[in-house]
C-alpha cells in the first residue's frame, strides 16, 4: 500500500526536515561540511525552526568556532535577493533547498556565503526518512517548474535578438513566473516586452497553465508620455503606428494578438497613476480609432503596446516566437525611423 502524504506544505516540510536532523544529524552535517567548509563547522549543538526575527525556515548552530547555517527551502514564494541578504545578518551561511537546481534564481550562485542543496541529496541524509521526496514534490506549486520551461527560452530569443537585448527570468508584481525583455535604448526609450502566467494565481494541478505575452515602448506615468492636452502627440503614439504598419500588418492571428479593446482601468483615480491614465485614454481617443485601442494596451508606467491571445504553457513556444518576431521587427523600425529623421 503507497504510504499516505502528511508534510505537504512548506511549513510542515521544512519543521519536518528539522525534526529529522535533530534526531540524526550526523550525516547531514557531513554535506553541510561540503557545501559550507569543514573548517568553519565546529561541533553541532542545536537545530531549531523558524529561527529568529528574519524567519529562517531551519537554523542549526555550531560551537568551537560559533557558527549558523540557515537552511531556506523555497516551493512556491519567490526568494529574492532582499530576503537572503536579511536572513544573512543572523547566519553565517545560508544554504537554499530547492527541488532541483535549476529553480534557482539565475542572480542566487553569484551570492557570497550562500549554496544550493536539493532536497534529494537533503532527504539522502536520513535513512528511513518520514519526510518524503513525493511529499516535497506535493507541497511546492507548478511554479518552478514553469520557470524552468521559460528559462529554455532565453537562450534561443538571445540568439535572435543579439548580446546587447536584456532578458531575465524575475517574476513579476503578482509573483508569477515571467520572463522580460528590453531592448538597447534608441534614443532615451526601449522596447519592452513580458511573457508570463496570465492569471495572479496558479491554477490547480492538472489544469492548463494560461500565458499571454505583453510588448510595447517604454513609457513613464508622468506628463512626458502621457500629455494633459490629448491632442498633443507623445513618442509612444508614433511608435506604435510604426509597429501597426511596419510590423503587424495583416499578421494579427499569425501573430497570436488579442485585438479585445484595453479596460479603463483607474482612469478615474487622484493617485499619479490614475491621472496619468485618464490622460492616456484621451490620448488613445483622439490618435486611434475605436477599433485600434487594442494597440495601446500595457502598463501606465512601463509600456504601451499590445498584448497576446491567452495559450497554454504547452504552446509557448508558438508565444515565444511570435513575441521574438515582433521585438526584432519593431526594434528595426524603431532604429531606422531615428535614422531618417536625424
Amino acid at each position: 500500500m503507497q504510504a499516505s502524504l502528511i508534510y505537504t506544505t512548506e511549513p510542515l516540510a521544512t519543521r519536518a526536515l528539522a525534526a529529522e536532523i535533530r534526531h540524526d544529524h550526523a550525516r547531514f552535517v557531513a554535506l553541510l561540511s561540503e557545501i559550507v567548509g569543514a573548517d568553519l563547522l565546529g561541533r553541532f549543538i542545536d537545530v531549531r525552526a523558524e529561527q529568529g526575527d528574519q524567519k529562517i525556515d531551519v537554523a542549526l548552530t555550531f560551537a568551537d568556532p560559533d557558527y549558523v547555517v540557515g537552511i531556506e527551502a523555497k516551493f512556491d514564494h519567490t526568494l529574492t535577493e532582499d530576503q537572503v541578504d536579511r536572513e544573512l545578518t543572523v547566519a553565517n551561511h545560508l544554504v537554499v533547498l530547492l527541488l532541483d537546481r535549476d529553480h534557482a534564481p539565475e542572480w542566487l550562485p553569484l551570492k557570497g556565503r550562500v549554496s544550493l542543496m536539493t532536497w534529494e541529496d537533503a532527504l539522502a541524509c536520513f535513512p528511513g526518512s518520514r519526510l518524503t521526496l513525493d511529499e516535497i514534490k506535493a507541497a511546492r506549486s507548478g511554479k518552478s517548474a514553469v520557470e524552468v520551461r521559460l528559462r529554455q527560452l532565453i537562450g534561443p530569443a538571445k540568439q535572435r535578438l543579439g548580446a546587447a537585448w536584456r532578458i531575465d527570468s524575475r517574476r513579476g508584481g503578482s509573483g508569477m513566473p515571467a520572463i522580460n525583455f528590453y531592448s538597447p535604448e534608441i534614443d532615451g526609450e526601449q522596447l519592452r516586452a513580458v511573457l508570463q502566467v496570465a492569471q495572479r494565481t496558479m491554477p490547480p494541478a492538472g489544469q492548463p497553465v494560461p500565458m499571454r505575452f505583453s510588448v510595447g515602448i517604454s513609457v513613464r506615468a508622468d506628463t512626458s508620455s502621457y500629455p494633459r492636452d490629448p491632442r498633443s502627440t507623445p513618442p509612444w503614439v508614433e511608435s506604435v503606428r510604426r509597429l501597426q504598419s511596419n510590423v503587424i500588418g495583416d499578421r494579427v492571428h499569425e501573430l497570436h494578438l488579442s485585438t479585445r479593446r484595453p479596460s479603463s482601468g483607474h482612469a478615474n483615480s487622484e493617485t499619479p497613476h490614475g491621472r496619468a491614465h485618464g490622460r492616456k485614454l484621451a490620448i488613445v481617443d483622439h490618435h486611434f480609432e475605436a477599433s485600434e485601442r487594442w494597440l495601446t494596451t500595457g502598463y501606465i508606467d512601463w509600456i504601451v503596446g499590445p498584448a497576446s491571445e491567452r495559450m497554454p504553457l504547452e504552446q509557448v513556444d508558438e508565444l515565444a516566437e511570435s513575441l521574438v518576431t515582433i521585438l526584432e521587427e519593431w526594434y528595426r523600425a524603431e532604429v531606422a525611423a531615428r535614422v531618417t529623421s536625424s
